[in-house]
């Protein structure tokens, strides 16, 4: 995920300075040129649309390495034992939903440290 944010800035910063390079290639406040506005309305809104994904990014990424969580299979086994007793084979969604995400964030962490891995593989070499 360190990966996709680095990325992620980098267009940030590369469509920044399209942006102040426009602005100083005409006579910024003096020209009436419609289509240069356009283009630099044009560059904003993709600069925009930009930040906001390295925010929902960066979100992701607090929901799923937020504070490390104690082992929860104890819990979501005692959890699936009482429910299917009321009702057998049934689990309700709440627990599914809170399974999945713990799930999520395991996976998330196993890619990270897969990453750091072949790092420090390819950088021993």
């Amino acid at each position: 995920m360190e990966e996709l944010i680095k990325e992620v800035e980098n267009a940030i910063y590369v469509q920044d300075l399209n942006i102040q390079r426009q602005k100083k290639y005409y006579n910024y406040p003096l020209t009436n040129s419609p289509d240069h506005y356009y283009r630099l309305m044009m560059l904003q809104k993709n600069m925009d649309t930009w930040q906001r994904c390295l925010e929902l990014i960066k979100q992701y990424k607090k929901e799923r390495w937020g504070p490390l969580e104690p082992r929860r299979s104890k819990e979501f086994e005692a959890k699936a034992k009482v429910e299917s007793n009321g009702v057998p084979g049934f689990v309700t969604k709440s627990t599914l939903n809170a399974m999945l995400m713990y799930m999520k964030r395991l996976e998330c962490r196993i890619e990270e440290l897969e990453v750091n891995l072949i790092n420090n593989e390819f950088n021993a070499n």
